[in-house]
């Protein structure tokens, strides 16, 4: 057997205890942070998750057991569009906003959790969506016709 193979064969333990190996929390914790934003809405300001990508927008909140307070997720398209949203395997219950390409919120609609047959969409297209904890937008006296400031 060749020499390398041996060095291999004795660093192979130690490579898949290394790549096995948790990764610390705070550098978890950094990461979560690196796809946070903060909005402000009228004097009110919430910590926000950004989906950018399809993927991330496909996930959105699914499988979360439930959503800060004064946090939620931001949907960023690349053209405005009317895309349909829907709570397949999201439990929490949502409120989602629909914003348009002058960052002011065109419509608002409650959406029921864990439905995989009932989408909401708007009327008109919408460029980027925040998804919030039910009633959050009615609770801050937040309706269409406000401005969203801090998007990216």
């Amino acid at each position: 057997m060749k020499k390398s193979n041996k060095i291999l064969l004795i660093l192979l333990p130690f490579i898949i205890l290394c790549s096995k190996a948790k990764v610390p929390k705070a550098e978890l914790e950094s990461k979560k942070r690196e796809n946070k934003i903060e909005l402000t809405i009228k004097d009110k300001k919430i910590e926000v998750e950004v989906a950018k990508t399809p993927e991330q927008r496909g996930l959105g909140l699914m499988y979360r057991k439930a959503i800060p307070e004064n946090s939620g997720m931001l949907f960023i398209f690349e053209e405005k569009g009317n895309y349909p949203f829907w709570m397949k395997n999201t439990g929490v219950p949502l409120s989602i906003a629909f914003i348009d390409e002058n960052d002011v919120i065109i419509d608002i609609l409650e959406m029921v959790p864990n439905q995989e047959v009932i989408t909401y969409s708007p009327s008109l297209p919408f460029l980027i969506a925040l998804e919030m904890n039910q009633g959050w937008f009615v609770e801050n006296g937040i309706k269409a016709g406000d401005t969203v400031y801090g998007k990216p």
